[in-house]
């Protein structure tokens, strides 16, 4: 999935962003009330997903080890979680939503086979990983994304909602459990 806007000049800018605006961010991230207001906030704030996750900090966003990804995906399989995934490129978006049931490692592959989804995850690409908190009028909507070494998304993992058969009691244990 790509990031508009995402370049090594404002991934760097980041780490210079001024502290009224890192408070600003916190304040209108915390009124939030539904995960899709996000991208308007970043692009109000003239911010990618990447750098507002860097300026944000805790208690919204928190990095994870880049070893989270695959931690993840062994978690998500062995407890049967039911997931909604997001995976893209500049062409499309793939959601797969419930389980992954298959998984196999080819080298540097981390492989879903499932009989009716499949990813193929370079995990040498992974060069970050976020587990993200974001309010809405239903709750806390929590996220794990990964990113390129570019700042590009990878992917967005949430678990599913409680009303479509999914535990989110049991994906905030397997994602506060993610290596940091």
């Amino acid at each position: 999935m790509t990031d508009c806007g995402t370049d090594e000049a404002t991934l760097s800018a980041t780490a210079r962003i001024a502290p009224d605006r890192a408070d600003a961010l916190r304040v209108e991230w915390a009124a939030m009330t539904d995960t899709h207001q996000f991208n308007t906030l970043v692009r109000r704030r003239k911010m990618n997903r990447l750098g507002a996750y860097r300026v944000v900090g805790a208690p919204h966003a928190r990095r994870l080890a880049v070893a989270a990804s695959d931690a993840l995906f062994h978690g998500v399989r062995d407890r049967v979680l039911a997931v909604m995934l997001f995976v893209g490129n500049m062409g499309c978006i793939q959601i797969h939503s419930g389980p992954v049931q298959v998984l196999t490692l080819a080298g540097p592959w981390l492989n879903v086979m499932d009989a009716r989804f499949n990813l193929h995850l370079r995990a040498d690409h992974v060069a970050e990983v976020w587990a993200v908190f974001k309010p809405t009028k239903r709750g806390e909507a929590l996220s794990v994304e990964a990113f390129d070494a570019q700042g590009a998304l990878i992917y967005q993992c949430f678990g599913m909602r409680a009303d479509r058969g999914g535990d989110p009691d049991a994906w905030a244990q397997l994602v506060a459990g993610l290596p940091a």
